[in-house]
C-alpha cells in the first residue's frame, strides 16, 4: 500500500512502478534491468556460456512472484528477443519470491533471470556472476516521490542528494563472467 503523505506525516517515498504519481513531485532514481544470474560452481561445472543457444539442456530457474511487474522479462520473453524460441523455456522450477530465486541460483540450482538491484550485492560480492552480457530494461524503475512543499525541507532535499548519490546503474558496476 502506497503512504499517504498527508495521513501518513510521510515526507518522501521510494516507489517502485511505472512512475505515473498524481500530486507529488517524481524523480527517477534507478533504472531496473534483468540479466541471466548463476553461481560460480554452476558456470564451472556447466562451462561457459558464450550464447543464450548454451542454455540448452541447463535448468532455468522461473520467478513467479504474485508481485512480479508485468514489465519484468520472463525466460520465454527473453529468449525470444535472444533469437532462441527453439528452447523449451518452460522446463525448470518456479519460486513464488524473487529472493528465493535468487537463492537458488546463487545454491547453483541453474541459471535465473533477476533484476539487477535484487541481485546486487551478490553480484559484486560473486556469489553469483552474468553468464552472459545480455541485459533487457524493464518499464519499472525506482522513483522518488515527494509532495512539492516538501521539496524545500533542508532534510529532504539532502536525503535525495544522498540517495542519488549512492545509486549508480547496477550494470556499470558488474561485469560479465
Amino acid at each position: 500500500q502506497l503512504a499517504d503523505f498527508a495521513k501518513d506525516g510521510v515526507d518522501l517515498a521510494i516507489r517502485y512502478g511505472g512512475g505515473t504519481y498524481t500530486d507529488v513531485v517524481v524523480k527517477k532514481l534507478l533504472q531496473e534491468s534483468v540479466i541471466p544470474v548463476c553461481s560460480p560452481e554452476f558456470l564451472a561445472t556447466h562451462g561457459p556460456l558464450r550464447s543464450a543457444d548454451n542454455l540448452v539442456g541447463l535448468t532455468l530457474l522461473h520467478d513467479d512472484s504474485p508481485d512480479n511487474d508485468p514489465s519484468c522479462p520472463t525466460w520465454e520473453m527473453w529468449l525470444r528477443a535472444a533469437s532462441m524460441p527453439q528452447i523449451d523455456a518452460t522446463r525448470g522450477p518456479r519460486f513464488n519470491q524473487s529472493s528465493l530465486v535468487i537463492e537458488a541460483a546463487v545454491l547453483g540450482r541453474g541459471v535465473a533471470l533477476a533484476k539487477t538491484a535484487l541481485a546486487a550485492q551478490d553480484l559484486r560480492s560473486r556469489r553469483l556472476v552474468q553468464p552472459l552480457p545480455s541485459s533487457m530494461t524493464v518499464d519499472f524503475a525506482y522513483y522518488i516521490v515527494a509532495p512539492r512543499a516538501k521539496l524545500n525541507l533542508p532534510k529532504v532535499s539532502h536525503f535525495i542528494a544522498w540517495l542519488e548519490s549512492q545509486v549508480v546503474p547496477d550494470e556499470q558496476q558488474l561485469e560479465v563472467a
